[in-house]
């Protein structure tokens, strides 16, 4: 006898959308990136060097991804110096 898994129809109002927040390569300094990032996102200092260093050698990177309002704080916060963000 062989065991068959139910399967549930999902709507689009139950999955939640993940979009991801992009850093863009700009002109910085090094420490106010680093510093702006764990002000934005809380993520220890290693991790938004790890971030920074993405988007400088390869022009952009994720800095989270998650759900729209929750990127958008950490959106804002990155423009408080201008630099070049992205939610997609």
């Amino acid at each position: 006898m062989s065991t068959k898994e139910l399967e549930k129809p999902v709507s689009d109002d139950e999955v939640p959308v993940m979009r991801r927040l992009f850093l863009f390569n700009s002109v910085h300094f090094w420490d106010d990136v680093v510093i702006q990032l764990q002000k934005a996102t809380g993520f220890d200092i290693l991790h938004c060097e790890q971030i920074a260093m993405i988007a400088h050698t390869t022009g952009k990177a994720v800095v989270k991804s998650g759900d729209y309002e929750e990127l958008l704080k950490i959106d804002e916060i990155l423009k408080e110096i201008n630099l070049v963000t992205k939610i997609v």
